[in-house]
């Protein structure tokens, strides 16, 4: 099915099947899910700090933000943490890296952008349990990718 796209529609699609994946590993897509005392919220565990980044990626996109008190709607979490994963895949690309893989795309999504930079987003230097989660997000993109 991808195939048959165009490439700014194989484009979108792939991103929305690595935010699926990555929102499977986070919490098993439950979108009432709620994790670190409350801080991270949703299927994709969004934190404050990357829901103010996703907010500021919608607006230079023309896009309206959206509150994050309203986090428990789903489709804000879809629009959210799509438009991060835009964000992070833009950062990587702009440093250089210019077909980050989905494990990349993880760890600036688990451990912030500048935590992956940190350890030059390689999977090998991440603590075990992020990396861990990042081959685990990567063999599910790769299955939903086929």
């Amino acid at each position: 099915m991808l195939a048959a796209m165009t490439p700014m529609q194989r484009d979108n699609a792939e991103v929305v099947l690595l935010m699926n994946a990555i929102g499977a590993v986070e919490s098993g897509l439950d979108y009432k899910a709620k994790g670190d005392d409350g801080k991270a919220v949703g299927a994709w565990q969004m934190h404050p700090a990357a829901w103010i980044t996703g907010n500021q990626w919608r607006e230079r996109q023309g896009l309206d933000p959206i509150s994050r008190r309203q986090w428990n709607v789903p489709d804000n979490q879809r629009q959210i943490a799509k438009a991060y994963v835009m964000w992070l895949k833009a950062r990587l690309f702009d440093e250089g890296v210019t077909k980050p893989t989905a494990e990349q795309v993880y760890l600036c999504f688990s451990m912030g952008y500048s935590g992956s930079k940190a350890i030059g987003h390689d999977v090998t230097k991440a603590p075990k349990a992020k990396a861990e989660a990042a081959e685990r997000v990567g063999n599910i993109y790769r299955e939903l990718i086929k």
